[in-house]
C-alpha cells in the first residue's frame, strides 16, 4: 500500500547491526511514522510487510554497497519523501533525534 502523504524528514533504518535500532524500527512502525527499513536478510524486513501500513518501505540490501544504498534512498524518496537520516547504530539514534513525527492524518 503506498500513502500519497509526503513527509519532511523520513528515516532509512537499518537492521542487521544493532538490537536497539531494530527496536527503534518497530516502535516507528507502531506508530505509523514514516521509515524505510532495510536489511541485508529478507527475513528481517518481513515482519515491516506484514500488516504493512503504508507509511514503511522494506527492502533488502547491501548498505554497505554505495550503489544498493543509493537505491533504497531512491526507492525510499520516490514512495515517502526525503531521507533525513540513515540511522545503522545505536549512537546513530541520538544524532537523529526521535525519529520523524506521526504523519498528518
Amino acid at each position: 500500500m503506498r500513502k500519497h502523504t509526503r513527509v519532511p524528514d523520513v528515516a532509512l533504518v537499518v537492521v542487521d547491526d544493532d538490537p536497539a535500532v531494530l527496536d527503534h524500527a518497530r516502535d516507528l512502525f507502531r506508530r505509523n511514522v514514516p521509515l524505510a527499513v532495510v536489511s541485508n536478510h529478507y527475513a528481517d524486513v518481513v515482519p515491516f510487510m506484514l500488516g504493512n501500513n503504508g507509511y514503511t518501505v522494506a527492502l533488502v540490501a547491501d548498505v554497505d554497497d554505495p550503489g544498493q544504498l543509493a537505491e533504497a534512498i531512491v526507492i525510499t524518496e520516490r514512495r515517502l519523501g526525503p531521507v533525513g537520516s540513515v540511522i545503522r547504530y545505536a549512537a546513530d539514534l541520538s544524532a537523529a533525534g526521535s525519529g520523524t513525527a506521526a504523519p498528518a492524518a
